[in-house]
């Protein structure tokens, strides 16, 4: 007899607590408020996309170099995370790789080369492409030839080298990026200032320049958060 009450007992309390997350629910639909399924985080659109790329370039006298990249944009803040590995498919040649800034961006009281460079934007094809490359000659100051000199790693035959930056867009969200960097087969007499960082030598190139090529990602879309061959 106990046991039936005890049963009886807990078929009531179900029943109760059935019915009063019933009335919950209705209420909730009444007032416009969402399901309680719909504000779960398997729900949730996600925060940010990401994808990865592979592309190859031939420079001069047919050096080769490819490069792996990883896309990550993140809606809420408006960055883009890039991730990158170059690789110098050459055996017996180095490459200048610029993304290290200019020389102006490093010097004050002390000379500090080493960290990535500023990305510079450019608007191309209805996208925005991030370019790390050393400034055309026309921004150049008389009064300060070397502060332009763009900062270049150089990339040892055979070797990798592997960065990563975040940069952030104003107000308006790009619909599309890609990210480009300079690249040139590394000619000693066309660098100046080596300086040995964590990172590898970097050399400030020469008052005469260096004729470079662009290695460039395909173009990200950011709606769909792929890469567009």
């Amino acid at each position: 007899m106990t046991a039936t009450r005890t049963t009886a007992a807990r078929t009531r309390r179900a029943i109760t607590a059935a019915a009063v997350l019933t009335a919950l629910t209705a209420a909730a639909c009444a007032h416009g408020l969402p399901h309680p399924a719909e504000d779960t985080p398997m729900n949730a659109q996600p925060a940010s996309t990401a994808a990865t790329a592979d592309t190859r370039l031939r420079v001069q006298d047919g050096q080769d170099v490819s490069l792996h990249a990883e896309f990550q944009y993140t809606a809420a803040s408006n960055t883009l995370l890039v991730r990158y590995r170059l690789r110098n498919g050459s055996a017996d040649r180095a490459l200048a790789v610029f993304d290290r800034g200019s020389y102006g961006d490093r010097a004050g009281a002390v000379y500090n080369p080493g960290p990535i460079g500023k990305p510079r934007l450019e608007t191309q094809d209805g996208g925005i492409t991030l370019l790390h490359a050393p400034a055309p000659a026309s921004a150049a100051n008389p009064m300060d030839p070397l502060g332009h000199a763009g900062l270049a790693l150089e990339l040892k035959a055979g070797g990798e080298h592997a960065d990563q930056f975040v940069h952030r867009f104003g107000d308006q969200a790009p619909q599309r990026v890609r990210w480009c960097v300079a690249v040139a087969p590394f000619e000693q007499k066309q660098f100046r200032i080596p300086t040995k960082t964590a990172h590898g030598t970097i050399w400030a190139a020469g008052e005469a320049g260096v004729q470079t090529q662009p290695l460039c990602t395909p173009w990200f879309d950011v709606g769909t958060g792929k890469f567009v061959e």
